[in-house]
């Protein structure tokens, strides 16, 4: 049963947390193919609760991260029957997967990997009405580390930016965050995610959001599913841009604003 509180919550601010939504089987199984990858990757030293593994080198530790989203349990889960029942109460009626459903592993204390604030999809693109499902694993809060979010900062569209990189502008070249950046003051008070495994974390890829430093002794676990609506008739008409083919320079979103009517 999807929480209508939630829903409307959803609607109203461009987020909401839908406790439970996920069962903890599914939850427990990919607890279980992390371990099992970490050490195949890491060595039999590797421990999902535990900050205390050693990674033997960096190179170790890139080929562990860059490699969960492929874990089979990943792809089950963004597939979840639930999801795709929960994305529809919100209005995706043909829900699609972006490419760039991930899995995040913050160690504590760790400020190189962090996000300052940004929109999803300023780099993802994607239909007006697209979303990231964020999943803990492990629970979040400003100890464990989580996100915070500027509710109803999604009814402004894409806000400005600057290019910080010297990456060449051409329609095929994706730009990530390492390329592109906020370009304005974030003055509003944010509000700070608390949820657990099992917890969807439902946002709008237009919500300023950033991540929050992990002051606890354990690692913070995380997957990211991102979806699209290939029902959005902005996103019929742009053919469908997503942020691995085509970049933000090549795709404009002209003034808009929230409007269920357009999606």
């Amino acid at each position: 049963m999807i929480d209508e509180c939630s829903i409307n919550a959803y609607k109203e601010n461009g987020f909401a947390i839908f406790r439970g939504a996920i069962d903890r089987s599914v939850i427990d199984e990919l607890i279980f193919e992390i371990s099992q990858f970490g050490k195949s990757i890491v060595g039999e030293g590797f421990d999902f609760y535990s900050s205390e593994t050693k990674f033997v080198s960096k190179e170790k530790q890139s080929l562990l991260y860059d490699r969960l989203r492929y874990l089979p349990s990943m792809s089950r889960l963004s597939g979840n029957v639930n999801l795709i029942y929960l994305l529809r109460e919100l209005g995706l009626t043909e829900p699609v997967l972006m490419g760039c459903c991930n899995m995040r592993y913050d160690v504590p204390h760790d400020v190189n990997h962090l996000f300052a604030w940004h929109q999803d999809s300023l780099y993802l693109l994607g239909s007006l009405n697209a979303v990231t499902l964020w999943i803990p694993l492990t629970n979040v809060n400003l100890n464990a580390g989580t996100i915070e979010v500027i509710p109803r900062s999604h009814l402004n569209g894409i806000l400005p930016f600057k290019r910080i990189s010297g990456k060449i502008i051409a329609e095929y070249i994706p730009f990530l965050q390492r390329d592109l950046s906020l370009d304005m003051d974030v003055i509003d008070v944010p509000v700070s995610i608390d949820a657990n495994p099992g917890d969807v974390v439902v946002f709008s890829q237009f919500l300023l959001h950033r991540s929050t430093i992990n002051h606890s002794s354990m690692p913070r676990w995380t997957a990211q599913v991102r979806v699209s609506d290939l029902n959005c008739a902005w996103f019929k008409k742009n053919k469908y841009p997503t942020g691995d083919r085509k970049n933000i320079f090549f795709c404009d979103y002209p003034g808009f604003k929230h409007s269920e009517s357009e999606c």
